[in-house]
């Protein structure tokens, strides 16, 4: 039957058969009640050529693949580049991207590396990256709801926040700058929530009506959210940096979403 499916001969399709086992040097077939079936050798290259025509499908229709490894701080993921990054893999179907958090052990292997720094701090980083850049530095302020001042005094100082709840962002306490927040944070004995992702925090802010800081020019800030006046003594900034790890600076895709990520922080 195989070999009328082929449109050959019985006794062809055996020698071809013959002829290809003793080129790969292994027995692909064995006869049990007069039918042909693969042996283990033969199953697995069996499964192997499928996979392998499978593979030759998709970057036929696809194109190449690359596997990037991008390595972002939730901060800038969700607050900045989340619409970047879809676009991106919108326009180029064959591309294959793993975004990673921030963590060091990630960012020795990641592609592409993007880190958040205080100001004027220097960050061993740029001496291991490619190309390392600042792309932007983000100022935060405290932030609520609209509908949490109407008819209510707006907090002028952090002694004036007594009878309003706080939430923080973990992430927040691991920088120094942010320390006159942070310790008021601390020192704070009720009214104050600690959550482990920015977008935890926004929700808070957004359905809580919780204050809690937040980059000035995130996705996260709409018509609905009100930054309160400058009442701190020292200034909520954070540079924005991003850098290739040196094996991956010749990878055009490598290339192009670095530059796609430092167009989204010019445009601001």
């Amino acid at each position: 039957m195989a070999a009328r499916s082929l449109g050959l001969r019985y006794s062809t399709l055996r020698n071809e058969i013959t002829r290809l086992e003793e080129h790969l040097d292994m027995r692909l077939f064995h006869s049990t009640n007069g039918r042909a079936k693969l042996t283990l050798e033969g199953e697995q290259l069996f499964q192997l050529s499928e996979k392998l025509l499978d593979e030759n499908a998709t970057t036929a229709m696809y194109g190449e693949q690359s596997d990037l490894v991008l390595s972002i701080p939730t901060l800038v993921l969700e607050g900045f580049l989340y619409r970047e990054l879809i676009s991106i893999l919108r326009e180029n179907s064959g591309l294959k991207v793993s975004l990673v958090d921030d963590a060091p052990e990630m960012q020795e292997t990641a592609d592409l590396v993007i880190w958040l720094q205080e100001p004027r701090d220097g960050n061993e980083l740029r001496r291991k990256l490619t190309q390392p850049r600042q792309l932007s530095t983000l100022s935060f302020s405290p932030y609520v709801t609209e509908r949490m001042t109407r008819g209510r005094a707006v907090p002028a100082g952090l002694e004036d926040m007594e009878h309003f709840m706080t939430v923080q962002y973990d992430g927040y306490e691991s920088f120094s700058c942010f320390g006159e927040w942070n310790d008021f944070i601390a020192q704070r004995r009720h009214s104050a929530i600690h959550v482990d992702s920015p977008q935890a925090q926004w929700q808070m802010i957004r359905w809580a009506n919780c204050i809690g800081l937040l980059p000035d020019k995130s996705a996260y800030l709409n018509s609905g959210v009100r930054r309160l006046p400058a009442f701190l003594d020292t200034a909520l900034e954070l540079d924005v940096w991003s850098g290739l790890n040196t094996r991956s600076a010749h990878i055009p895709d490598a290339r192009m979403i670095a530059k796609r990520v430092s167009r989204v922080f010019r445009s601001q």
